[in-house]
């Protein structure tokens, strides 16, 4: 599968999301719990969750007391297409999971004040079904994100928010009429909150015609 291209665009999405964010601490979580991810023409479950108890490779089986791919550092550089079976992304089919906007509790060693959540996203712009997600709750509060048909690629948002607790949940809203959202990794910041990068992405537009030419018809 040949997508240099599509991985030097993101891996500059990547470089910009982490440029931003460099001021804030980041919190380390001690667990989360969801319903899995499902499974299309590779596997979008958390199967790196930690403590699996056999379930971690069942569609929307309930994990909880663990860790894996949404909270172990690595933001994904290319769309979900570009790894195959050891995908790092976490992704939900509303057909497989009853309609349900997944939502993942995010709990902590001790209560922590929190000034901003980052959240990774793929947007294939519909391409075997994967659209940006249309909003992100976060600890009750919504926070939409705009829809975008020129930039096929992962990103970054930084959302600044106002929380003290010892767990938080974050709930991702699939974009009617697509239904899947893949998110590859969540992180909570402390300190001054950072701006959301995805306005910094508008940089990256020149390689979209480099990008273009390396799409292809895959059935999720």
């Amino acid at each position: 599968m040949k997508v240099p291209r599509l991985f030097a665009a993101s891996l500059l999405s990547y470089v910009l999301l982490v440029t931003l964010s460099s001021g804030a601490a980041t919190i380390p979580v001690t667990s989360y719990s969801m319903n899995n991810g499902a499974h299309g023409a590779y596997d979008y479950r958390d199967f790196t969750y930690v403590p699996c108890n056999g379930v971690c490779d069942v569609t929307g089986a309930a994990l909880s007391g663990g860790t894996g791919k949404l909270t172990d550092g690595v933001s994904p550089a290319a769309s979900w297409y570009g790894y195959g079976e050891l995908t790092p992304w976490v992704g939900w089919d509303y057909n497989q999971t009853n309609g349900l906007n997944p939502t993942v509790t995010f709990n902590f060693a001790s209560s922590v004040t929190i000034s901003s959540v980052s959240v990774w996203v793929d947007n294939t712009i519909g391409f075997g079904g994967v659209y940006l997600p249309s909003g992100v709750s976060i600890g009750g509060t919504f926070f939409p994100i705009a829809p975008d048909n020129t930039n096929p690629n992962p990103r970054g948002y930084t959302f600044p928010v106002g929380i003290t607790g010892n767990s938080v949940d974050v709930q991702f809203f699939q974009t009617n009429g697509y239904p899947w959202v893949m998110v590859g990794e969540v992180s909570f910041n402390s300190g001054t909150a950072t701006p959301e990068p995805s306005s910094l992405l508008l940089l990256g537009t020149g390689l979209i015609g480099a990008v273009g030419g390396i799409r292809r018809r895959i059935n999720l």
